[in-house]
């Protein structure tokens, strides 16, 4: 008992003089070496951790030495455990040992997208989208050739699904000759390539990112034949959180059947009726989306940057600047101001191009970048004033400035309030500053600290925004690497592909729904119990139908949900083809969610179903694989976690017997202040997840990472501290701690 009573008195006593480097050299280098990096044949792993000195003196105290396990005991072990803490054992010693440096980023593909399409957009304007949902409609009667002869109604329709012989609601509209024409926006809610869909009987013209509609429809199914119903489809790339003009043709001419409806497949989708929360009345302008492939980003430290360099890297930012160069070209009198037979049109170009570098570089052109960039090129075009303006093109967005957004320094090298607006655009944007950044810059309405959180507060409202937040949660939740949620059909018949993309829907919409909302609560993501629910997934969990057709947050009927941990689609991306995995769930949650530190496993053990017994359920399978004790070191933690799951199958329905046998949710579990509290369920995980320190460092840590895409002991090995201290006293808002977050790493002079 004596080591307890030195441990309860460690915050009131000053250290001892007993040098605990000696003890440790005396008793503990020959294993693990003099600065705790192993030794080869004893204990090759480096001694690192996050365990407490607290927790570092019981586990030394208990077990250390191993062949002499009395040799470091009581005010030893205490000494021991605060040398190495310090020395080497910790992240901040080892931070200390190796200090982590920032590195010098390029654009990630997602952010190389975004700015290019951003700053051809600012050229236009940014609309606005509104909180209006649907597409208006304006309906005609139709005469002859005329289409739109007389207008009857002007109204908004939530989705395009028309029928004649419906209750359709437009009085007087002749059943067999008659128009309509819908337009307004679409907001897609994450980048790539969306499938559309019309199904008719009829003419129609789909046009998608074209607002005048002088070019050819996107879809073109403006001649029918014989009335017959017919589908026809059509893929388009779009960029998450940027939204692009929809308008929609139809009519019906001395025709029987009359109707129409518009579905899409999204990334990660199925066909579905285009959602009325993605299409909006406000109408948008066009916008210069670029689908050229680039290599997958470095994601080696746990979160995508744009460090790696390679051949394939140097190819996509040539043919993105190409096709970014076509796609500016196609409107480029439009872009500049100007028309074909003016005389200064040559001028004019001459500056679109100075102007596209002033955005591109995020800050005026030196002297010297605007002779490089602009002079040279077009001094050497003479009277081609075109070809001059698409090598000024090419060169910008192949420049390192672009490429580069950490170089944006003043020209003497020193940062200033541009290199805070590119900041600012890069960490919550993935992009460059807009128009309205740009002018608070050059009126230098970034300057005092309540200025700079205004404009970090207004930009947290842009789609762009929720965008970035949108792929934190599917980073942070493991979910992008879970490509294949399918499940055995005789298993779990009915759980298809519908059922998983609807899930999906369903866990966006709840993080949505926390992140948000007023008080936007850490703590909220563990302990909501309901789940947002459709009338397909409603009826396939056998919960109460929502009202409408579309989703909405109700309870399930086992009512035990305990927010992420319990959503169906994080349970079903963490289980087997045919069963439950507690040692997936419990790794995950462990790690990402809770912060513990799990070392590799030293012997990697595949899971085989048909090396157990049938009748075993999977808690006694893991717990018989995972007995040895070396496994146990970390499988104390992972099992706990993982079985406090097992009520909720491979698809997150909830269970109560396993094999005909009772589910045991029970066990005790290790904290990392090597304390034992018992889990008993999902609420006490979400117990842990709302006052764990450890779950809130690993939440902070995550979304640092994701925002400012350094390391973040580059900015001070107090910062965590501090980011965790201003968390809890705004009470967990996760809006607030990114601002701050995006405040405290504005780039400041060496």
């Amino acid at each position: 008992m004596r080591l307890w009573i030195f441990l309860s008195l460690l915050t009131i006593l000053p250290a001892s003089g007993k040098d605990g480097a000696e003890i440790y050299t005396q008793h503990c280098a020959s294993c693990h070496g003099d600065q705790g990096q192993g030794v080869a044949n004893e204990y090759d792993e480096a001694l690192v951790g996050k365990k407490t000195i607290a927790s570092l003196a019981k586990y030394i105290h208990r077990t250390m030495p191993e062949d002499d396990e009395d040799a470091v005991i009581d005010e030893d072990a205490l000494h021991v455990a605060e040398y190495i803490h310090a020395a080497f054992y910790s992240p901040e010693a080892q931070a200390k040992i190796k200090p982590v440096r920032k590195d010098l980023l390029r654009r990630t593909q997602h952010q190389h997208r975004r700015a290019i399409t951003d700053i051809v957009q600012s050229f236009r304007g940014r609309a606005s989208m509104g909180g209006e949902n649907g597409l208006r409609g304006h309906y005609f009667n139709k005469e002859k050739m005329d289409n739109r002869k007389k207008e009857l109604l002007k109204r908004v329709d939530p989705t395009i699904d028309f029928d004649i012989h419906n209750d359709h609601g437009v009085e007087g509209l002749n059943p067999k000759a008659h128009a309509i024409y819908w337009a307004g926006s679409i907001l897609p809610p994450e980048t790539g390539t969306y499938q559309f869909r019309i199904n008719t009987p009829n003419g129609v013209r789909v046009y998608i990112n074209e607002p005048n509609q002088q070019n050819d429809a996107f879809i073109d199914a403006w001649v029918s034949s014989g009335n017959k119903m017919r589908s026809i489809e059509a893929p388009l790339f779009l960029l998450g959180g940027h939204a692009v003009p929809i308008a929609i043709d139809f009519v019906c001419y001395k025709e029987e059947k009359s109707s129409l409806s518009l579905d899409w497949k999204p990334p990660h989708g199925t066909w579905e009726p285009v959602p009325s929360r993605v299409l909006f009345v406000d109408s948008s302008s066009e916008a210069a989306l670029i689908s050229t492939p680039f290599p997958a980003d470095d994601a080696s430290l746990g979160y995508e940057r744009g460090s790696s360099i390679s051949k394939a890297w140097k190819e996509a930012i040539t043919n993105a600047a190409i096709e970014a160069t076509g796609l500016i070209f196609d409107d480029i009198d439009e872009l500049a101001r100007t028309k074909s037979d003016q005389p200064d049109r040559g001028e004019k170009l001459k500056n679109f191009c100075f102007d596209f570098a002033y955005r591109a570089f995020s800050r005026p052109p030196t002297g010297a970048q605007r002779k490089t960039y602009i002079d040279n090129v077009f001094a050497t075009a003479g009277d081609d004033y075109e070809t001059a303006t698409k090598r000024s093109l090419m060169l910008i967005l192949t420049s390192p400035y672009f490429l580069y957004p950490s170089l944006n320094r003043n020209e003497n090298g020193e940062p200033d309030n541009f290199t805070t607006a590119s900041h600012f655009a890069l960490t919550i944007w993935d992009s460059v500053p807009d128009q309205k950044l740009m002018d608070s810059v050059s009126k230098e309405h970034i300057t005092t600290p309540k200025q700079i959180e205004d404009r970090l507060w207004n930009m947290m409202g842009d789609p762009r925004a929720k965008t970035k937040l949108h792929s934190f949660f599917h980073h942070w939740l493991n979910l992008s690497e879970k490509e294949d949620l399918d499940k055995d059909p005789k298993l779990f018949p009915g759980f298809d592909k519908k059922i998983i993309a609807d899930l999906r829907t369903s866990l966006d919409l709840f993080i949505d729904g926390v992140v948000w909302s007023e008080q936007s609560d850490y703590r909220s993501l563990f302990t909501e119990d309901r789940i947002y629910l459709n009338p397909r997934l409603a009826e396939f969990y056998g919960a109460p139908r929502p009202q409408t057709n579309s989703f909405e947050l109700l309870p399930t009927p086992d009512k035990k949900r305990a927010g992420l941990f319990t959503h169906p689609y994080v349970l079903t991306a963490f289980s087997y083809h045919k069963q439950t995995s507690p040692i997936h769930r419990g790794v995950y949650l462990s790690r990402n969610v809770l912060g513990r530190f799990l070392k590799p496993p030293p012997n990697a053990i595949e899971f085989k179903d048909a090396d157990f017994k049938p009748d075993l359920t999977m808690r006694e399978k893991v717990t018989d694989l995972t007995k040895d004790e070396n496994c146990m070191a970390c499988h104390s933690i992972i099992n706990p976690v993982g079985f406090s799951l097992e009520n909720f199958d491979a698809i997150g329905r909830f269970r109560t017997h396993e094999k005909n046998k009772p589910i045991n949710t029970v066990s005790d579990y290790s904290t990392a202040e090597d304390e034992t509290v018992k889990i008993t369920g999902p609420s006490d995980l979400a117990k842990l997840a709302v006052e764990s320190k450890g779950a809130h460092r690993a939440f902070l840590k995550h979304l640092f990472h994701h925002l400012i895409q350094q390391s973040i002991n580059t900015y001070g090995l107090g910062k965590m501290n501090h980011l965790h201290e201003v968390f809890k006293n705004t009470n967990f808002h996760i809006q607030s701690i990114m601002v701050t977050m995006v405040k405290e790493t504005i780039p400041a002079k060496d």
